[in-house]
């Protein structure tokens, strides 16, 4: 009857501990993804929003220009100029207001004068104002494109046609530059891009480019300037976690999504490494327990109900009671199951450091960095945070091979470790970014560090031979925002224009406020 009673007693719980275990995991990793996937969603519909911005500021600067004279001889050489300058678009043109092609980068002689009656050029002749076009498929090129305009006007203000920048779905385009590479894709992971009605402007799959997919929850709810995270079926029949976020200048939306099977392996991989670790340790402890209780009177008593108790989580067991008597054997079995103990502990303990970093750098992940910074937001502790980038880093992968990408990643964590204070908090955000978390209220020591970085990375030899730069952004809580998500906002931005700006240097976020009101 005890044997039965134990046994029972551990079955029970390891089937318990491993449910629990399995839907915390499921819970944890639900949520990790919906923030993965959000944040890239945003970050990517708000660089997409900007890259608008700019072409349609880049059109209208260059309208202003050729409207004094739009029969001027070196229009086609304008256009084929600000065309290099812009490599966004596929070809650039100019249209007079009764829809006659005027010149365009890619003008045949038959084209020039033709009247265009495509969706895209008929909707900016309506609208007359900075617009950018549904996806529609052009009647010169039979292809399936969008186009960006501005509108054209005289010394008096007269309406006189548009300058416009067309570019092709089908074809490499900018949407796939800023898009890169989503976060876990390796697991199914994708983005893709849809307009305001609902038609698909970028996907992984480029034959389903042009498809409407305003069935899709996540799509319908975009389209509509909505943000957020939903658990979806899609259009395939595929339960997925989705998160979305609009691209106001265009109404457009971008969806980041994870397959919910990939989530799933993973909690379930996690159960069955922290069962696997358990089962020895507990069929050991029923064996000693059942032959104790056989052989053994009441100074035992205790230690056999602290061995049914004890469970990885119960950290208040890890103190073995006190065992009063001059019983050998029981003094014996108390020192043995004091080792076991420990070593169980260790065990558990190291399967929670595997979970709060990350397995190439060894440096926090970003699990473990929300944790830090919820804390500190929370207790209103002012942090400097930097995000850095590594310049031009597929182009290492490429050359140099992964291994050498690996190599170059570890060499940046250890140098980031000399480079810091010890109370710093250093995490491998992902890819080639990494982020640093600076306790204090002085920014400028954060400058200091992050400039020290770049300096030092720019002068040092890395495994590939030679230089590999760092661009940085840097911001500062509550100097630069009020929350997480403002912070990383800003300080994404101003990585961004790091990037923008040559590469191999630091830029000092601006305030949440201002980077708001110069998306708009």
């Amino acid at each position: 009857m005890v044997t039965a009673i134990v046994v029972a007693t551990v079955f029970a719980t390891v089937v318990i501990l491993s449910f629990v275990a399995y839907q915390n995991e499921k819970k944890s990793l639900f949520r990790l993804t919906f923030q993965l996937n959000e944040v890239y969603a945003e970050k990517i519909a708000a660089t997409t929003n900007s890259l608008f911005q700019h072409m349609m500021q880049s059109l209208e600067i260059t309208g202003k220009y050729l409207s004094a004279d739009l029969t001027r001889s070196d229009l086609h050489d304008q256009l084929m100029l600000f065309q290099e300058g812009n490599s966004f678009f596929n070809s650039v043109f100019i249209v007079d207001k009764e829809g006659t092609l005027l010149d365009a980068t890619n003008l045949t002689p038959a084209m020039k004068g033709n009247r265009l009656v495509s969706e895209g050029p008929l909707q900016a002749l309506k609208e007359r104002k900075p617009m950018v076009s549904e996806p529609y498929v052009s009647a010169t090129t039979n292809k399936l494109i969008v186009m960006v305009s501005a509108p054209l006007h005289d010394s008096s203000g007269q309406y006189i046609g548009f300058i416009g920048g067309s570019i092709r779905l089908h074809e490499t385009n900018v949407f796939q530059t800023v898009l890169g590479s989503v976060p876990n894709e390796s697991d199914g992971s994708y983005a893709y891009v849809v307009s305001s009605g609902g038609a698909l402007l970028y996907h992984p799959d480029s034959s389903r480019i042009g498809e409407r997919v305003n069935e899709n929850l996540a799509v319908s709810k975009v389209i509509s300037g909505g943000s957020g995270s939903e658990r979806i079926v899609n259009t395939k029949g595929v339960d997925m976690l989705a998160s979305y976020a609009p691209i106001g200048n265009a109404g457009w939306g971008i969806v980041a999504q994870t397959p919910v099977a990939s989530v799933l392996v993973s909690a379930s991989k996690l159960v069955m490494t922290i069962v696997l670790y358990m089962l020895p340790a507990l069929l050991l402890f029923t064996a000693v327990i059942t032959w104790l209780v056989r052989k053994l009177s009441e100074p035992l008593v205790k230690l056999a109900d602290f061995a049914i108790q004890l469970t990885p989580t119960n950290g208040n067991m890890d103190e073995l009671p006190r065992i009063h008597g001059l019983n050998y054997e029981a003094n014996e079995l108390h020192k043995a199951l004091g080792r076991a103990v420990r070593h169980f502990r260790y065990q558990f303990d190291s399967l929670s450091q595997e979970a709060r970093t990350d397995p190439l750098t060894g440096l926090y992940n970003r699990r473990t960095m929300d944790k830090f910074i919820g804390g500190w937001i929370a207790q209103g502790s002012p942090f400097s945070l930097l995000v850095m980038d590594l310049d031009h880093f597929k182009s290492v992968n490429d050359t140099y091979g992964h291994d050498v990408g690996d190599e170059v990643l570890k060499f940046l964590a250890n140098d980031l470790r000399r480079l810091l204070e010890e109370e710093d908090v250093i995490c491998r955000f992902g890819g080639e970014e990494f982020i640093v978390l600076l306790p204090g209220d002085r920014f400028e020591t954060a400058l200091e560090a992050a400039e020290r970085i770049r300096k030092h990375m720019a002068e040092t030899d890395s495994p590939t031979g030679g230089k590999v730069t760092l661009s940085i952004g840097a911001a500062h809580y509550p100097g630069f925002a009020g929350n997480a998500e403002q912070l990383f906002r800003v300080a994404d931005e101003a990585l961004y224009r790091a990037k923008h700006q040559g590469r191999n240097r630091v830029e000092i976020a601006r305030a949440a406020g201002e980077v708001m009101a110069a998306s708009q």
